[in-house]
């Protein structure tokens, strides 16, 4: 029998890669046809090829003559000479009038990349099985992808007219035309399919998603806010406005999810969803709560109780994190499902967090200490480093990094900067400084290395050094913000070079204006320039994006510098609560003898 053609996505992902030479192992990819057998002294029933229910067709006998060139065609296919094996099955197909083998010809043709024959061959098997929907639809998919849209047109429009459900036939055709090159011409023609069906919820969404598809958000929210006007209860049309809302006018998709969910709260998905915009908004309270209704109604789903631990952990509620990742692993362990398995190292990692914030570090490297392979391995060796140093066991957590087995040499210079910055914690700046030397050596172009070497030669006053490594990593790696933030601030903090730092902070800022520490930086540079207000503006900027203490002694002298001297002391006092042995802060109050 012969084998059944690829399906019409598989032949627009073969469509889509006409351009790409074909290569040796495409001859795997077209199997032997399996054929009828036959002796030279019977001719049974079994010897003819069986008939498709929709195909109207002639009954082939398999002759000997027949049987060896499809034999030969099928043995060309395997050695990767697809073209000769199209030209017989075409031939075959063409003489005896039998469908299945102009069918066998297009897959052939497509499996070569050779679009053009593969429509050649489309059409004969149209022609000579015209009630066959794989031959319509296989055809209809090749006229869009030669750009021929109103030749596809009648054949599509036609098998959308006896579809039962015309949303789901319009779906079907929107995910076997997105894969041709041209998709605003194929949204085109899903447009044309549509309009008899402008009424229908359903179908505005499939043309939302044609639309996104085609690079046409705009249109994408247009249909999708139709379908919510034709069927305002509807899940799916909520849940599709508000994600082609979601990037251009994120509280109008919060307002209409929260509409929604209040209209029908026993929903699942519309909350989920709403719960998570709010996260994306930075509601997390709001977000906490919504998960919470969540919980309540499925009180054994790992994920939302997951999803609470890690709200509890960014609403600062650690207590509440520890019951819900206890709870969470509580509930993985139970399952039996491998489809509903969930990993439990996330659960120690942040088990582990809490309790090093706790300061209990037994209990922070019993967590880690779970983790004995899997992606998260490194990681927790590294964690377990750093609550070993803070055990003052710094020897150990040496000698831990060095002892770990690493695959690659990311990896190993992971664990090299790991290193390092336990001898910066622990004042031994020197050490640090030559083991980056030394990793240096090994690999002279890791931007990692460069980059904290740079910085651990400033901290030991070796500036010549440190600028050299920054400047080898702007050659290497121009997009580097870091890079030009860390020179250019290097040279403000020491009040050398002043427009070619604020030049370098610039650019920084160009590369990630979101970025709170060279908008800090910016406006130290902007300080030393003697711009106080513009100097203010950027630090104020920089404090409310990140309140980090540098940040905030950097703001507090601009403030004093400006009169404002009770705001100064203000941010000073905050500080020197969070941080009192902070050493630009200790260094800062001296210098401008500040009474705190």
């Amino acid at each position: 029998m012969i084998r059944p053609l690829l399906s019409a996505s598989t032949v627009l992902f073969l469509l889509g890669c006409a351009s790409v030479p074909r290569s040796p192992a495409v001859a795997a990819a077209a199997p032997p046809m399996a054929v009828a057998s036959e002796t030279a002294t019977s001719k049974s029933a079994a010897s003819t090829v069986p008939v498709a229910p929709q195909d109207s067709i002639p009954n082939v006998e398999v002759s000997s003559g027949l049987l060896y060139q499809l034999m030969a065609a099928e043995v060309a296919a395997q050695r990767g000479e697809l073209g000769s094996a199209f030209a017989v099955y075409m031939k075959l197909a063409r003489d005896t009038r039998d469908p299945r083998l102009a069918r066998r010809a297009a897959e052939l043709a497509l499996l070569g990349r050779a679009v053009p024959q593969g429509l050649e061959a489309a059409q004969l098997w149209f022609e000579l099985a015209p009630n066959s929907t794989d031959a319509t639809q296989t055809l209809a998919v090749l006229y869009a992808g030669s750009g021929r849209f109103d030749d596809a047109y009648p054949l599509l429009k036609a098998q959308l007219q006896s579809a039962a459900e015309p949303a789901d036939e319009l779906l079907r055709m929107h995910r076997a035309l997105a894969r041709t090159q041209d998709r605003p011409g194929s949204f085109q023609l899903l447009e044309r399919l549509a309009q008899p069906y402008s009424q229908s919820a359903d179908v505005k969404l499939v043309l939302a998603l044609g639309a996104q598809t085609a690079g046409l958000p705009a249109r994408a929210l247009q249909e999708s806010r139709a379908a919510v006007a034709l069927a305002p209860d509807s899940q799916r049309a909520a849940l599709a406005a508000a994600q082609y809302l979601q990037p251009t006018d994120r509280p109008a998709a919060l307002a209409l999810l929260q509409d929604f969910v209040a209209r029908h709260p026993t929903l699942t998905e519309p909350r989920l969803a709403y719960a998570r915009l709010l996260i994306a908004d930075g509601k997390f309270d709001l977000a906490r709560s919504e998960f919470q209704s969540l919980l309540q109604a499925d009180p054994k789903n790992a994920d939302l109780v997951y999803s609470m631990a890690l709200l509890s952990m960014q609403g600062k509620l650690p207590a509440d994190a520890r019951t819900y990742l206890e709870r969470y692993l509580e509930l993985i362990a139970q399952s039996t499902s491998p489809q509903a398995a969930r990993p439990a190292e996330p659960a120690y990692l942040y088990l582990a967090q809490i309790a090093e914030d706790d300061k209990q570090f037994p209990a922070a490297l019993g967590w880690l200490r779970k983790i004995d392979g899997g992606d998260d391995f490194l990681t927790a060796r590294v964690r377990e480093a750093f609550v070993l140093s803070k055990m003052q066991r710094l020897d150990e957590a040496r000698k831990l990094l060095r002892t770990v087995s690493v695959q690659t040499a990311d990896e190993k210079t992971q664990l090299v900067l790991a290193e390092a910055q336990l001898l910066r914690d622990a004042k031994r700046y020197d050490e640090s400084f030559r083991l980056l030397v030394q990793a240096l050596a090994a690999a002279p172009d890791s931007v990692p290395l460069l980059y904290d070497t740079a910085m651990a030669a400033e901290r030991i006053n070796q500036i010549a050094v440190m600028e050299k490594h920054l400047r080898r990593i702007i050659e290497l790696k121009p997009d580097y913000a870091h890079a030009y933030n860390a020179l250019g601030y290097s040279l403000a903090d020491r009040n050398q070079r002043l427009p070619e730092a604020l030049q370098l902070i610039e650019k920084a800022r160009q590369l990630a204006p979101d970025d709170a520490f060279i908008l800090d930086s910016l406006g130290w540079v902007q300080y030393r320039l003697g711009d106080l207000k513009q100097a203010r503006e950027s630090l104020q900027a920089a404090y409310t994006a990140r309140p980090d203490a540098e940040v905030a002694v950097h703001l507090a002298e601009v403030l004093w510098t400006l009169g404002d001297q009770d705001a100064a002391r203000k941010l000073l006092r905050e500080v020197r609560a969070k941080e009192p042995s902070n050493p630009l802060l200790k260094s800062t109050v001296t210098r401008l003898r500040i009474g705190l």
